[in-house]
């Protein structure tokens, strides 16, 4: 049995974020979290997802960025229309596709719908009408009764058991996430970066004099202060299961901080940020990887205190934005110093 997936974005990501069990977990990765544990289940099912479509205004934050992380899990980015209300177009497209699946893709036999919006209660009956496997994956209660009714309680599935590890909200009263466990974030910040400091896709640093001692001195001498840290993101992919097993694990990691060391020095700042870091030089680096497993080198790093991800507020936005700050008393980055030096000196 092979599965099709389509996700209404936009309804997944609003579903979570007003959650207060939620609060302080970056919404934008719980949603590919889910997504990523979806194709899990359905393999594990013995249905995998052979196709998978995801619809958003992917013109406007989040998905900006999360298009990128959506394409390389195989759910194509389908952009859609936004009306003057905000009303956007994303139920008839998706609508529309899964029509064109049931009467053209014989090969596919189940049909998931990630979203609890009561639109879809047409295309559900009709997925049921042509005999095909159907289920629906959204947040109970943000989803519409007469569509779980419609559906029926067994091909409803909750996306918040789909929330794994340490991003699962809690059954009672949630703890805060703690703000002493930075963590790496996946490749979606670009969008958060304020204006003065873009820096282009390829040179993964951020430009804006900001020290890793907590002390913006480059920063405070030109009167701009830095930004103020408002914030750590979760864990929701686990390095062990995403790193490269072909033993090379610690020469790439090595690698990893003389890419960022580099970066540094190219741009006379010490903070890097971290979405144009791992698409560019990392992706450019290490072309023989995916991109989960180079998102993955980068947390391991942080996993061995080697590097503090850190969220900054935005002044241009109501978004936060990430950067790499090296703790410089690492040994590991210690090392990286020496090879550097020895390259500088047989030049």
């Amino acid at each position: 049995m092979h599965a099709a997936v389509f996700v209404d974005f936009e309804n997944l990501f609003l579903s979570l974020k007003n959650r207060e069990e939620l609060t302080g977990q970056r919404i934008r990765d719980l949603c590919l979290g889910i997504l990523e544990h979806l194709k899990v289940r359905l393999h594990t099912d013995k249905a995998p997802m052979v196709l998978g479509r995801s619809y958003a205004a992917f013109d406007t934050y989040p998905g900006m960025e999360v298009a990128h992380d959506l394409a390389l899990m195989g759910f194509d980015p389908q952009y859609v229309l936004t009306g003057h209300a905000g009303k956007n177009s994303a139920d008839v497209q998706l609508a529309c596709d899964v029509c064109r699946v049931l009467y053209r893709r014989p090969d596919i036999d189940a049909i998931v719908i990630v979203s609890g919006d009561r639109d879809f209660i047409p295309i559900a009956r009709q997925v049921l009408e042509e005999n095909r496997e159907l289920r629906v994956v959204a947040i109970p209660d943000s989803t519409s009764g007469d569509l779980r009714m419609r559906v029926g309680g067994e091909r409803f599935w909750n996306a918040l058991d789909l929330i794994g590890g340490e991003a699962r909200p809690a059954k009672a009263v949630p703890a805060p996430a703690p703000a002493a466990e930075p963590v790496a974030a996946t490749a979606a910040e670009a969008a958060a970066a304020p204006a003065p400091a873009v820096p282009s896709a390829s040179n993964g640093h951020a430009t804006n004099g900001q020290a890793t001692n907590g002390h913006d001195d480059k920063g405070e001498k030109n009167g701009r202060p830095r930004a103020s840290i408002v914030g750590h993101i979760p864990v929701t992919w686990r390095t062990a299961d995403e790193l490269p097993h072909d033993g090379e694990v610690g020469e790439r990691l090595q690698t990893c901080i003389d890419l960022i060391l580099r970066s540094q020095v190219r741009h006379g700042s010490a903070e890097v940020w971290l979405s144009p870091f791992l698409k560019g030089p990392m992706s450019q680096h290490f072309s023989g990887l995916v991109h989960p497993e180079r998102r993955a080198l980068v947390n391991e790093l942080r996993h061995r205190g080697v590097i503090r991800i850190e969220e900054r507020e935005n002044q241009y936005a109501d978004h936060p934005y990430s950067v790499i700050v090296l703790d410089e008393s690492h040994p590991m980055v210690t090392a990286a110093h020496e090879r550097a030096r020895k390259r500088e000196e047989t030049k």
